[in-house]
């Protein structure tokens, strides 16, 4: 055998005190986002699941849409999109900055209406998340996707007869900001319980804000058994309408449709009813395998041609002529369904950014063109862009919202980072270019004026060629005092030039240009354009064109910030923020404070306990000498103020062990776990070894302590761990995949918290064997291949439930 020491190294085989690798990306602080339905009902804004910091106060911007700027303006706003990613609690369930870059992302919202943020049993969307959404005009819906009980507790009255859980749903989306609800009922109830839900939700209706919306899935129907309609009929109808009285603001109908028939009979049902079609969101669920409509093909998924299944929406394929709106589940199959590796390999990142633009601008990655017959068109060929930019200022500085730098003001540290908190707003299109230039068009994450990307334009200009690129759609009315500044940095090019295009509603075909001047490439630059010469004009489309009088083998231009403006840019009072490299550290270890503070121009760091105790640059370093707790603090200052943020206890320092010294791995149960990246375990043959020893174990369902390996949401398993359903918590498991079957074998013995104990799993390609303290404990015929090639963790799988609460030792993976 082999043992692996590629990626796990030699820092799993010494381990030391506590989790240093260890990253949160489902964060304690989160916790309260996600309820069961008896902390729902027991909910108060005052109360222990209240969680204070998921407040968001960004309102939902205002849109003004508009079809003549379109790249193709017969399109139609009549239709609507709820994009609804499968299980957003376990891929973003964070309240603050995440350490690790590769956590699910999403940068086209100008194509959304509704995001729904499905996660069970009760999911209440992240604050980073609704407020990206707002500032694009995006509502956010919460989830109710329970069992029966669940949604029996929900129908409770009060002594008055009102139900207690309609206005607890309105007070809990009202707490923290978001718009309306999900209601996903998959499980059999009785007639009468069925009658109280439904009256629960015409209660919703009578009580909530006019703006919040509720969405009913196509499942549970009113004899109370699930029946998967597919499309609006008499049998889902009432949970839609009944009668006169509204029940649901949206149906969202199962997936397992073919053609425009079941389209066509929703839009007849909806008018019968007397509400629109558009209050129908046809299901689409693009995760591989399970339904008719497939990402990235023009068949269905057995194989079968469905002239393009997109195509269905629209009345002979007429963009101008949508049939029903359109619900989206699963989009997160770019993050995790195989396209990509980037959910196990931070590394892998720009496959995971390529195929999102695929996903809505074609197989040629440019929204400009039409995809040739037979190919994915893209969901931005059908969908024209929703416009949130429609009064001044307007910024930008085209932050993705995560990276592998922090940059403020150009001066970057290297880190790994998300938080959709910090995303600007993103380019309307992306991408849209057009012209005989070889220039490609992206987010580029080696340099960023502000967070982790800029936009860049790179590639080659032949003599006489031109590129032109449309970035944003904008509805900005200019003055004779509006201004334009660019913060941006190029390559020396020759006889290339930049410039501006500049796209009003008056003319939407002839631009106005304005020139960038040439900079050095190590430095960006700052360009303040006069708009006074287009005053009383409406400013339509931001876009840029590279060309060039000459051949220009290697042409590039970065954008950092773009900010149009009235007057003199407002002086707005800082903001102080910042984010360690690492929270914990060893003497004589450095740790960076990455900067992102907003609107200041210096700096005053305060690092007691630190071999340098204080700082004026950007980004601090520190290195502690004395092993204790540290707080750190930074005053961010500007011309309209100063604000200072303190981070009390932030820096844990623990004294560097002796090389060679007997030290073990510590994990909290919570949160904190060990990435390794990715390992391929699939064949035949491997062992999984370890010490552990529980602090605990579970006391809540499914009662599982991971403890090393892989579990990559129900496919790529090999694992062991503590506990499951149906054993006890304190029993060891052995889980592989063999073949499409996991394959379990369970421990005679029990551990016992505060002891050390040695396990090892083996799989010869027939067994599954499970020893303990080296006896074989149990074993299980299992013949047949491994299927586990994911991203290898220690102490958690893919949920932070099932964290574990003890200490790891020599820890070892061998395959053969």
């Amino acid at each position: 055998m082999k043992q692996f020491y590629r990626r796990l190294g030699a820092f799993l085989l010494a381990l030391c005190t506590v989790a240093l690798s260890a990253q949160a990306q489902i964060e304690p602080a989160a916790q309260y986002t996600t309820l069961t339905a008896t902390q729902l009902m027991a909910w108060t804004p005052t109360g222990p699941t209240a969680v204070p910091a998921n407040i968001s106060t960004v309102p939902l911007a205002l849109r003004q849409n508009s079809l003549a700027p379109q790249l193709n303006p017969t399109m139609s706003f009549s239709s609507k999109v709820n994009w609804c990613p499968d299980g957003m609690n376990n891929f973003v369930g964070y309240l603050n900055e995440q350490p690790q870059f590769n956590l699910y992302n999403f940068t086209h919202w100008q194509y959304l209406d509704v995001l729904t943020w499905f996660a069970s049993p009760v999911g209440i969307p992240c604050r980073p998340w609704v407020e990206a959404a707002h500032r694009n005009g995006v509502k956010v819906l919460g989830t109710f996707f329970t069992d029966r009980a669940g949604f029996v507790a929900l129908c409770q009255k009060d002594a008055s007869g009102n139900y207690i859980g309609a206005q607890k749903l309105v007070d809990v989306a009202n707490y923290y900001g978001f718009d309306g609800w999900f209601f996903n009922a998959e499980s059999a109830m009785t007639a009468a319980e069925v009658t109280e839900l439904r009256n629960l939700l015409k209660r919703l209706q009578v009580i909530k804000p006019a703006a919040m919306e509720m969405h009913w899935y196509d499942a549970l129907i009113s004899t109370g058994a699930v029946s998967y309609q597919n499309y609006l009929n008499g049998t889902n109808a009432p949970f839609l309408q009944d009668g006169t009285t509204r029940v649901s603001d949206a149906l969202f109908t199962n997936y397992s449709w073919i053609y425009s028939q079941y389209l066509n009979a929703s839009v007849n049902n909806a008018n019968i009813l007397g509400r629109s079609p558009y209050d129908v969101y046809t299901g689409a669920d693009i995760w591989p395998g399970r339904n008719p409509q497939q990402l990235f093909s023009f068949f269905n998924y057995q194989g079968t041609p469905n002239t393009g299944w997109l195509d269905d929406y629209y009345v002979s394929g007429n963009l101008a002529a949508p049939r029903t709106s359109l619900a989206v589940f699963a989009p997160n199959i770019t993050y995790n369904g195989g396209y990509t590796t980037f959910n196990n390999n931070p590394a892998d990142y720009a496959s995971f950014y390529q195929n999102d633009v695929r996903l809505f601008s074609g197989d040629d990655l440019d929204v400009t063109t039409a995809d040739a017959a037979g190919t994915w068109k893209g969901f931005g060929y059908y969908q024209p862009v929703r416009c949130a930019i429609t009064a001044l200022p307007f910024e930008t500085n085209f932050c993705v919202g995560q990276g592998k730098l922090f940059a403020n003001g150009g001066l970057a540290v290297a880190k790994q980072w998300t938080d959709m908190a910090k995303q600007a707003i993103m380019p309307s299109w992306q991408w849209a270019k057009t012209g005989a230039g070889t220039v490609r068009v992206g987010f580029d994450f080696s340099r960023a004026w502000y967070g982790g990307t800029s936009v860049q334009l790179a590639g080659s200009l032949a003599a006489g060629a031109s590129a032109t690129v449309k970035l944003y759609q904008t509805k900005l009315p200019i003055t004779a005092t509006t201004s334009l500044d660019l913060v941006y940095k190029s390559r020396a090019a020759g006889a290339s030039s930049t410039r501006l295009a500049l796209y009003f509603s008056d003319n939407l075909t002839t631009p106005e240009y304005l020139d960038i001047p040439a900079v050095t490439d190590t430095l960006w630059a700052t360009k303040t354009f006069p708009m006074s010469a287009y005053a009383n004009r409406e400013l339509a489309i931001v876009g840029v064109q590279a060309t060039s009088t000459t051949a220009v083998a290697a042409y590039r231009l970065n954008l950092g910030k773009l900010a149009i403006y009235n007057g003199t840019p407002a002086v707005v009072a800082p903001k102080a923020n910042f984010a360690a490299t690492s929270t914990t550290v060893l003497t004589g270890q450095t740790v960076t404070f990455a900067n992102s503070s907003t609107n200041a121009t210096s700096y005053a760091w305060s690092l007691p306990g630190a071999t340098t105790t204080s700082s004026t640059a950007v980004h601090a370093t520190a290195t502690y000498a004395t092993a204790g707790t540290y707080t750190v603090t930074l005053a961010a200052s500007s011309a309209a103020g100063q604000d200072v943020l303190s981070r009390t206890a932030y820096i844990t320092v623990l004294t560097a062990p002796p090389t060679g010294s007997n030290t073990s791995l510590s994990f909290d149960g919570v949160g904190k776990y060990v990435e390794a990246g990715v390992i391929n375990l699939s064949g035949t043959a491997f062992t999984l070894e370890c010490w552990v020893k529980p602090n605990s174990f579970k006391t809540t369902s499914p009662y599982i302590s991971s403890l090393m390996g892989m579990e990559d949401g129900g496919s790529n398993v090999a694992m062991l761990r503590i506990g499951d359903g149906g054993i006890d918590p304190n029993q060891v498991q052995f889980v592989v995949q063999v073949g499409a079957t996991a394959r379990k074998v369970n421990s005679a013995a029990r551990l016992t918290a505060g002891t050390w104990t040695h396990l090892a799993g083996t799989f010869d390609g027939t067994t599954l064997r499970l020893y303990v303290n080296g006896v074989l404990d149990n074993s299980l015929a299992a013949s047949g291949t491994a299927v586990a090639n994911a991203s290898f963790s220690l102490a958690r799988n893919y949920a932070s439930s099932r964290c574990l609460d003890g200490r790891l030792d020599e820890v070892r993976v061998w395959t053969r």
